[in-house]
This record gives C-alpha cells, sequence and structure tokens, in this order.
C-alpha cells in the first residue's frame, strides 16, 4: 500500500508527498527532508515515515514539541492502519493510505494542471484589448487556484481599483466593488510575495476580521502583479466552500501564470493609454482602510 501526506503550514500553500513501499521518508525542517516544513514548531529531524510488512508506522525522531497521531503523541512509534490527521508542532498533516490506482490517477492530475496552465498562458497571449486579459487572466487563476470568486487589482496612483471582478457562481459580480480580504492584498503588496491561505479559521489576523467572517471566506490566495520592481497590481481570489488545498504545485503554476499576465497587461495598459485616457475607478484599498 502506497501513502499520501499533505502538510498544512501557516499562511503557506499545502505540501504534498507521495511515499511509496520500501521508502523512508523524513519529516522536518532541516534542508533535505523529504517533507521539509519550514515552520518555528517543527524541528529540524522532527520523524520518520516508513513501511513494513504490516504496513505504516511514524517515529519521533526526539522532536521538541512532539509528533501527534489522531490527537495521541508519537512515543517513539505508532501505527497508521488507516487515514488519519498527524501533527508535528503546529502544523497538521493528512495521512492517507492509497492504492496503485489512486496513486497513478494522483500523477495523472498533476500532468494535467500543468497543461491546462500551459493553455491558459497561450490564450491571454493572444487577446489584444486590454480589459479582455484582465477578465481571461482572473479567469485563470480562478481555475488554477480552484476558487470561486476573484478581483484583480490595478495600479492607481497610490491606490488600487477592481479591473475585474468575477463569480463563477454567478458569473460577472453586479459591481467593481472589492469585499475580498484587504489584508491579504496589503501582505502581497506590502511584501511582493504570494499569500496561500488554506484555512482562514486557522489565521487569526484573518479569522477576527468582521469582513472576513461576515463573507464566510474559507480559503484564499492572493498574487503581486510585477513588472520589474514597478506593481501593477495584484490578483485575488477565495472561496467560501470546501474544496481541493492550494499546494505547492498550484502555487508554482500560478506564479508562472501571473509572470506572464503581468507582462501583457502592462504591454496592454502602455498601449491603450496611447489611444485613450485612462479609466476613472473608484479607489479601493485605501477606502477600506479598516476593514480586514
Amino acid at each position: 500500500m502506497l501513502a499520501r501526506l499533505i502538510a498544512y503550514p501557516p499562511e503557506q500553500p499545502a505540501i504534498v508527498r507521495q511515499v511509496r513501499p520500501g521508502e523512508v521518508l523524513r519529516i522536518g525542517r532541516a534542508p533535505g527532508s523529504g517533507l521539509r516544513i519550514e515552520h518555528a514548531s517543527v524541528s529540524r529531524n522532527q520523524a520518520e515515515l516508513a513501511s513494513d510488512d504490516d504496513g505504516w508506522r511514524l517515529r519521533d525522531l526526539g522532536s521538541k514539541n512532539g509528533s501527534f497521531a489522531d490527537g495521541h503523541r508519537v512515543e517513539p512509534e505508532s501505527r497508521l492502519v488507516a487515514a488519519c490527521w498527524l501533527r508535528f508542532g503546529d502544523v497538521h498533516v493528512e495521512f492517507s493510505p492509497l492504492s496503485e490506482a489512486e496513486f497513478a490517477a494522483e500523477e495523472r492530475g498533476r500532468q494535467n494542471r500543468r497543461a491546462v496552465a500551459t493553455a491558459h498562458t497561450a490564450r491571454i497571449e493572444r487577446l489584444t484589448r486590454l480589459g479582455d486579459l484582465l477578465d481571461a487572466t482572473l479567469h485563470s487563476v480562478l481555475e488554477l487556484a480552484q476558487c470561486r470568486r476573484g478581483f484583480l487589482l490595478l495600479a492607481q496612483g497610490d491606490d488600487f481599483s477592481v479591473g475585474s471582478s468575477l463569480s463563477l457562481d454567478t458569473q460577472r459580480l453586479a459591481a467593481r466593488e472589492f469585499c475580498g480580504s484587504v489584508g491579504a492584498v496589503r501582505r502581497t503588496l506590502a511584501q511582493r510575495t504570494p499569500i496561500v491561505v488554506n484555512d482562514v479559521e486557522r489565521e487569526g489576523w484573518l479569522s477576527s476580521r468582521a469582513s472576513v467572517a461576515q463573507a464566510g471566506i474559507r480559503a484564499l490566495v492572493c498574487l503581486p502583479l510585477l513588472e520589474g520592481e514597478r506593481v501593477l497590481g495584484a490578483v485575488y481570489a477565495d472561496r467560501t466552500d470546501e474544496g481541493a488545498a492550494i499546494t505547492t504545485l498550484d502555487l508554482e503554476l500560478l506564479q508562472a501564470f501571473t509572470e506572464h499576465a503581468a507582462v501583457w497587461i502592462a504591454a496592454r495598459q502602455a498601449s491603450e493609454q496611447l489611444e485613450r485616457p485612462a479609466p476613472q475607478w473608484a479607489p479601493i484599498v485605501a477606502a477600506h482602510a479598516g476593514a480586514a
């Protein structure tokens, strides 16, 4: 029997690892770990997963904050006979035995997602109107992130405005008003790096915000749109229902896609600015100064 682990570090994409019988998976913060979890609560050499004739066993390697299987401390070893939740320090990890067919299906799924991302990139390169490009970029991010609602924000002076908004449940949102997490957008733009949250309830800086709670947001991703050192804006996506985790592979594909999109957005902006005055959108980040 094969196995899969999905680790959920805070404010990071989920990390997926598949393990075959006979392999030994080292888990920890140390470089070279088979499942490397970069979180302060995880020891450099946290635990080890291996198989024998009776199935899978998890061994703690003397970690500082302990290893747990379904809430029970691993001291020093535990048998994993069925799907369960593991915890290393403060990081939760989903363990699932897999059949050969399930293992192969997941690999095909990863290959398909790469092909889909390539197709999305090729599609936006053919669009000549800025509005069409913004809409297509946002729709692609929603599909790649497996989210239901999103906003593409464009820099406008010292603020940002909604260039495109979309809900896959109701198609285009009725008004171009941002109603996601301004806090996530601010972090993304300040750090110029993506923000990924797979479980909003575990993130105090998000779950405590009234706007996030009222919207029922459960997961989100926000990526900066950069042309060199210039910030063009950001792409934000979220969902209110349960769904597949946003993984390191998803983030890799999203970053590659948005890097290409930013180049084309900058080119289309320059072209359209030569043809007509820039559209007047209402600023959104400053207007939501007290929002999440």
